[in-house]
């Protein structure tokens, strides 16, 4: 009992004195940068086989010279996702929410743009609007922002998101998702917002001003213009099946642990069910769906494999190297009595990342799968994942997560690329009219090729 007392003292001790950002020198700040470049080599077994070593040190110096002055949580955090971004490296994290450039989101304290929006390519259109406002619509089109057109604000959050390699789609599933925040991040953080934007359906341009609101605030007018979280509920959360006649549509939304272990769901398990009765209903073509699944438990791509094979090889698929240079060798599967005889399609997309465009892979590598839709967000070839390490730096206190497997893929047969994602045999992009109509045009396609054989 004294220990825990002792212990909870010391950290109430910590909190009492922990400088904020504002209050660290210049040479601090340099140190924070310092010492994470080292836990980056250190920790992250990719940063110099996909990078140049001697670009990544030439930025990570201009960064860290760059810093002359004190200077605040956000501004600290930019040069920190800067740093990050430089890695080109999707699964670093940067921080956490107990740290000050985040924790404000949660209170009153940081206000910034109450817009949801859909960023398509170079175009913001607006999706929810949690202001009193009411005459910005979903599908209006916002020309620019307090002066900044869509493709400045695209162009400076790019630089500061990290990615694998030159994959700009899982950057910009990002943006269209967190605008808000990354606008207030990496651009500005007015009181106020200027929007030029151009109603749905019409040529003619105009201006409103949207007051900067807090998320709270946002909560609330969320509640009063009635809108609804199209977030799925219970098991859909991880999966949807739906059969119709001789197609089946297989949804893998995602494979969170927490959600995996309060369903008590094994990944074999799992898929057996599914595939023995997509057999038992003879099911011809099967649409599997990994669009937005940002991935979760390996297990998850590992053993769908003896489900989807076409023919059993005795080949490593994939190595796990750690840090220290130590091999873990994977083998594909013995096939499995009730694997998938008919034909594979995959839908995939920007936020289609780790497990999820592990699957992706393997369906296309293993089992002759079309792909239809976007590039997804790993890299083909290999990243960094498995277990992180977390850093905490010396001056700043804020959290780093490093990914220290190597998860290399051996074979490529369909794709030689280097520091892309899976590029879809059939690539489709949707426009704001089809989200505004809820047309689906990657399904669609896949629908398309089925009724042509």
């Amino acid at each position: 009992m004294r220990q825990f007392i002792a212990i909870l003292l010391v950290l109430f001790s910590n909190l009492c004195t922990a400088q904020k950002i504002s209050e660290l020198s210049p040479e601090q700040l340099k140190n924070d940068l310092t010492y994470l470049e080292r836990e980056l080599e250190t920790h992250n077994p990719t940063l110099y086989i996909y990078n140049s070593k001697e670009e990544i040190k030439k930025h990570f110096n201009t960064i860290r010279n760059s810093v002359k002055e004190k200077t605040g949580a956000i501004q600290f955090h930019k040069l920190l996702s800067l740093f990050v971004a430089c890695a080109n490296e999707g699964h670093i994290t940067t921080g956490s929410k107990d740290d000050e450039f985040y924790k404000g989101f949660f209170s009153e304290e940081f206000k910034s743009l109450p817009l949801e929006v859909r960023f398509i390519e170079n175009r913001i259109f607006v999706w929810r609007n949690f202001s009193s406002d009411t005459v910005l619509q979903k599908g209006d089109e916002i020309l620019s922002i307090n002066g900044y057109t869509p493709t400045e604000i695209r162009n400076t959050i790019f630089r500061y998101t990290a990615s694998d390699g030159s994959i700009e789609t899982y950057k910009q599933s990002r943006l269209s998702k967190e605008l808000s925040a990354r606008y207030f991040w990496f651009i500005e953080q007015p009181d106020l917002f200027l929007l030029e934007y151009r109603k749905r359906g019409s040529e003619g341009t105009k201006e409103v001003q949207l007051p900067a609101l807090s998320r709270p605030e946002m909560s609330r007018w969320s509640v009063l213009k009635g809108y609804e979280s199209n977030k799925p509920m219970g098991i859909d959360r991880l999966y949807n099946l739906n059969i119709d006649k001789s197609t089946a549509i297989l949804t893998l939304r995602d494979f969170d642990e927490k959600t995996v272990e309060e369903y008590a769901i094994q990944a074999f398990d799992f898929y057996l069910k599914i595939f023995r009765r997509l057999r038992q209903n003879k099911i011809k073509n099967l649409i599997i769906d990994v669009r937005d699944n940002i991935g979760g438990l390996k297990e998850f791509g590992d053993d769908i494999l003896p489900f989807v094979l076409k023919k059993n090889r005795k080949e490593v698929f994939r190595e796990l190297i750690n840090r220290e240079g130590k091999i873990h060798q994977s083998y594909l599967p013995k096939r499995n009595r009730w694997f998938f005889k008919g034909n594979l399609y995959v839908l995939v997309n920007g936020a289609t990342f780790s497990t999820a465009a592990h699957i992706a892979k393997y369906l296309r590598e293993f089992a002759n799968a079309i792909t239809i839709g976007e590039e997804t967000g790993s890299r083909y070839e290999g990243f960094a994942a498995g277990t992180i390490h977390y850093c905490v730096l010396p001056h700043s206190k804020i959290k780093i997560g490093i990914p220290n497997l190597w998860v290399r893929n051996i074979i490529s047969e369909k794709q030689d690329t280097k520091n892309r994602g899976l590029i879809p045999d059939y690539p489709v992009n949707s426009e704001i009219i089809d989200l505004l109509h809820n047309k689906d045009k990657a399904k669609l396609k896949a629908l398309e090729l089925i009724s042509e054989q």
